[in-house]
């Protein structure tokens, strides 16, 4: 297993190298400019002239990229246009808020689209089975960022339960253990609209897998020992059945990502979301470069745990992985 972790790990690097640098040639292929954002749209053509070259935008792209190449390989993203600041620590400053509400949304998403694909699948064809694969479709079939307009105007503007934008309260400048509480309070709308979009397909695929698992002997089997049919599902059906739910997780991490971009803008949460608009249009190429490299190595890392939970669940999967390093 040490062995396997280590090559999937190793396999990272080249991985990034080559997003990293199919994002470089596309962001300097749009039309425009950092120049114009930096310097105005009526700037003269000497200052546009000194611009470029303080920032190296004068030399041949190759050249640009050899750079870019080179501080890459050392861990540097470079220094942001806009924010005179290092790349890497803007990107690491944002992180945090948005794993805050990343990481909720995917236990949480699991965890319900689990139970409720397992209370589906119990009572196939019946109401509850109806009703929670219809509520769940429902949500999924509405754009992330307007089922967050629809809570955000339902639950804050006209309930008033919940604080309209932001990460905390900046006119009570809570300390200690009510931060937290404010902060709690002002992710709960955000991430309650990530774990309703991402819910269908955990239900889904739960319940088709497990409907599958209770069609087999060994189901029929525990049932005639006297096991009830809610304890034969969760005991047998549900760990022979959990690894499609798990690769489905795994995966989603990308999608989630990318609805985690919209959420932050609807509620104005201060992450990588609303970082990468903010570069995006401000064409600050080595922030936009970077914090799709830091997005896509989220990505890898979590499809690496996915595998990784994989030989948990099945040892014949962990044996397979040892034989595979070998």
């Amino acid at each position: 297993m040490g062995a396997y972790l280590v090559r999937r790990l190793l396999q990272i690097v080249p991985m990034l190298l080559g997003i990293g640098t199919i994002v470089f040639f596309l962001v300097h292929s749009t039309p425009g400019g950092p120049v114009v954002a930096l310097a105005g749209e009526f700037v003269t053509a000497d200052y546009q002239a000194r611009v470029e070259r303080l920032y190296g935008l004068d030399r041949p792209l190759i050249q640009q990229y050899g750079r870019f190449l080179l501080l890459l390989l050392q861990g540097d993203l470079g220094q942001s246009y806009t924010l005179k600041a290092p790349v890497l620590t803007v990107i690491l400053d944002r992180l945090p808020a948005t794993l805050l509400l990343m990481v909720p949304a995917i236990a949480l998403s699991a965890a319900l689209g689990i139970w409720w694909g397992a209370e589906a699948a119990r009572r196939q064809g019946g109401t509850r089975d109806v009703g929670i694969v219809t509520c769940t479709l429902l949500c999924h079939a509405v754009p992330v960022f307007w089922l967050g307009q629809l809570l955000l105007f339902a639950f804050a503007v006209q309930a008033g339960w919940f604080p309209t934008h932001g990460m905390v309260d900046v006119r009570a400048a809570h300390t200690g253990w009510r931060h937290w509480l404010d902060v709690a309070h002002h992710l709960a709308l955000p991430c309650l609209t990530l774990t309703l979009h991402q819910l269908a397909f955990t239900v889904l695929i739960t319940r088709t897998c497990l409907i599958s698992e209770m069609q087999q002997p060994y189901f029929t089997t525990a049932l005639a020992k006297g096991l009830s049919l809610r304890r034969a599902e969760y005991s047998h059906a549900l760990p022979n059945g959990i690894l499609p739910v798990v690769t489905l997780i795994g995966n989603r991490v990308g999608w989630l990502i990318a609805g985690t971009v919209l959420i932050e803008n609807v509620f104005a949460w201060p992450g990588l979301g609303r970082l990468i608009i903010t570069a995006s249009l401000a064409r600050d190429y080595p922030l936009v470069i970077g914090v799709v490299l830091i997005v896509a190595a989220l990505t890898l890392v979590a499809n690496l745990i996915t595998d990784l939970i994989y030989g948990l669940i099945d040892p014949r999967i962990r044996q397979g992985q040892s034989l595979d390093a070998r």
